[in-house]
């Protein structure tokens, strides 16, 4: 494989241009801080931080570079179209879910089903395209040792399948898989469900970019593009060695191809990044290689597998993986759980071991692994939780209720004015970053389980948005 953009990049630089045009810092270093403070030579990322002048292309409109990356990303994951976006999974989603608003719209179709863990842009365009959402909920996942579980589990084809018999005039299904926690759902099925009506699958898979290049016989779960959904968002940035805000978005029903260029002109910055744009390449190129090489990703799975398998014997401390009650899980996602505070199992890996996690639950948190981290990476993470553990038996687990008694105390008129709401309509959208997903949308009732939900991560330190 190619790297198009890349290659025709550098050769663009070689001509050594004098830029009289975007951007305004001219390929020159405006960060001094980042080259005298953390060593970075900025100036040399600069660089390559050009726009669309002649001898470049246009994503909104290729013609050459990106137009062969494309389509060459298109082979790759084998699909119908596939395109690089720079803002994000965000623009991705909106865009698909404009493009089955558009085509359900001929047919007199204004709902559209969701998941209740999908990601805040889903419900975003939902709204902003004057869909009814009908919502299917995951049930949780049972955690090991009979502790209480926060974690979504699954989508199920029959969930879908009941939803689409009570409901005639569905655009479209939209799931999150696999969610951030590494439940994955049964995509297949679910679109075997759908195939007879005609309805459109999206699966947001932004924490699944990776799932293409490693999945096979014990190794990880087949990619919803595989599976055969008919749009696929994911991002590259989350799990392979791209930037921040990159992602793809793949179709495979040719029917919405039109509908989905339309909007991700809408979304999509008409100043697309060139670091951004390389770097997407670059990934995908890479995996594709090292999936040809099977050891590049055997060594990282074998080093994940024995990381998982030195956790088994901890006293306080578990590790999620596998269970009877969801289709599929993504072991690359470390979720760690117990009879702790979240927060304060997240402050303790990073004052024992300097470890930065991704995000705190309840009662767990979400560490991301890529084939980025090597085995000695492993063996630190692993002496880290395992000091933590100890630690968490020393103790007793005094954290788990006394912080959450000191957080609800603190906001005891906060939630005294919450319960009064029950019953009422919210006029905003009330949620957590991360994960992004709503507990309330903006229109719904508040229901007393909402409300039980907003005290209980209150209660573990979580700051909600929204109220």
């Amino acid at each position: 494989m190619k790297k198009y953009i890349c290659e025709g990049l550098a050769e663009y630089l070689s001509m050594d241009r004098k830029p009289w045009h975007m951007p305004g810092h001219k390929r020159k270093n405006f960060i001094k801080e980042l080259d005298e403070k953390a060593g970075l030579d900025v100036a040399a990322f600069l660089s390559c931080d050009v726009t669309e002048v002649s001898g470049t292309d246009d994503l909104h409109h290729p013609e050459e570079m990106i137009l062969k990356s494309q389509q060459q990303l298109a082979r790759i994951y084998d699909s119908y179209a596939s395109f690089y976006m720079v803002n994000g999974s965000t623009g991705g989603i909106l865009s698909a879910i404009g493009a089955v608003a558009e085509y359900g719209k001929e047919a007199g179709k204004n709902k559209i089903i969701i998941a209740r863990n999908c990601h805040k842009s889903v419900y975003n365009g939902v709204k902003l395209f004057g869909l009814e959402p009908i919502y299917v909920e995951p049930q949780y996942v049972e955690l090991e040792d009979s502790y209480k579980s926060y974690i979504y589990g699954e989508i199920t084809p029959q969930q879908i399948e009941s939803l689409v018999k009570q409901h005639q005039d569905i655009c479209a299904v939209v799931i999150t898989s696999p969610t951030y926690e590494g439940v994955v759902s049964d995509v297949e099925g679910i679109k075997r469900v759908l195939k007879p009506y005609g309805i459109p699958l999206i699966v947001d898979e932004a924490h699944g970019a990776h799932l293409p290049f490693m999945d096979g016989e014990d190794q990880l779960p087949k990619s919803a593009v595989k599976q055969g959904a008919d749009i696929v968002v994911q991002s590259l940035h989350k799990t392979l060695p791209s930037l921040t805000q990159t992602a793809v978005l793949h179709v495979n029903n040719e029917k919405l191809c039109d509908g989905v260029k339309k909007y991700l002109s809408v979304f999509m910055s008409s100043s697309p990044s060139y670091p951004m744009l390389c770097s997407m390449e670059q990934a995908v190129v890479d995996a594709w290689n090292r999936k040809k090489d099977l050891q590049s990703f055997n060594e990282y799975l074998s080093n994940l597998d024995a990381f998982r398998n030195s956790l088994k014997d901890l006293k306080n401390i578990k590790l999620l993986g596998k269970a009877d009650n969801y289709y599929a899980y993504d072991k690359t996602r470390i979720v760690l759980y117990g009879d702790i505070n979240g927060e304060t199992l997240a402050t303790k890996l990073r004052d024992m071991g300097n470890i930065e996690i991704e995000m705190s639950g309840i009662n767990y948190v979400v560490l991301i692994s890529t084939y980025a981290d090597r085995l000695e990476d492993f063996k630190y993470l692993e002496n880290t939780i395992k000091l933590v553990d100890e630690e968490l038996d020393l103790r007793e687990n005094q954290f788990s209720n006394e912080s959450n008694n000191e957080v609800l105390l603190n906001n005891q008129e906060v939630i005294k004015e919450l319960k009064k709401l029950v019953g009422t309509v919210s006029v905003d959208n009330i949620y957590v970053y991360p994960p992004g997903s709503y507990i309330v949308a903006a229109g719904e009732y508040i229901s007393q389980e909402a409300v039980h939900k907003i005290e209980e991560l209150m209660a573990s330190g979580k700051r909600i948005i929204g109220l």
